[in-house]
């Protein structure tokens, strides 16, 4: 069983996009438990606990993914998907002024080409991508993503 953590902010700003987030999430994945917080701070919000598991098929697409690691493996749509994905990291390289390998190595380019994640849980599932760095790059990802 796998636990992730979602903060609903009551802030009007915030509290649509926390739902919808959480929402997505649940959708992607079979849901088995939660627990649930209200923490009283300067601006409170709810902490949620979900217990969950991964769908036997997505388990399946990254046991597969695991296997499959070369750009040669990639059919024609996956490699139109990874051509994107490295012009991406490539300007974002040289807009951050770090080397390529700093934003996504080339397995993880190749990963999400395969595997084509929605949400930035799915995101996280890919070998490389842990929450600092869905946070930091998973909307461009994403957005190329949905965009193919």
């Amino acid at each position: 069983m796998q636990v992730s953590v979602f903060s609903i902010r009551l802030d009007t700003t915030f509290l649509e996009h926390d739902q919808q987030q959480l929402n997505a999430f649940l959708n992607s994945v079979t849901f088995k438990k939660s627990s649930t917080q209200f923490v009283d701070k300067e601006e409170p919000y709810w902490s949620v606990i979900v217990y969950y598991e991964i769908e036997a098929q997505l388990k399946t697409e990254i046991q597969e993914r695991s296997e499959r690691k070369s750009y040669d493996d990639l059919n024609s749509k996956e490699k139109q998907i990874y051509s994107y994905l490295n012009q991406w990291r490539n300007e974002k390289s040289e807009a951050l002024k770090l080397k390529k390998f700093m934003i996504c190595h080339n397995s993880e380019l190749i990963d999400l080409a395969m595997f084509k994640p929605t949400t930035l849980d799915e995101l996280q599932q890919i070998k490389g991508f842990g929450k600092q760095k869905a946070a930091r790059f998973g909307d461009d990802i994403l957005s190329i993503l949905n965009a193919v």
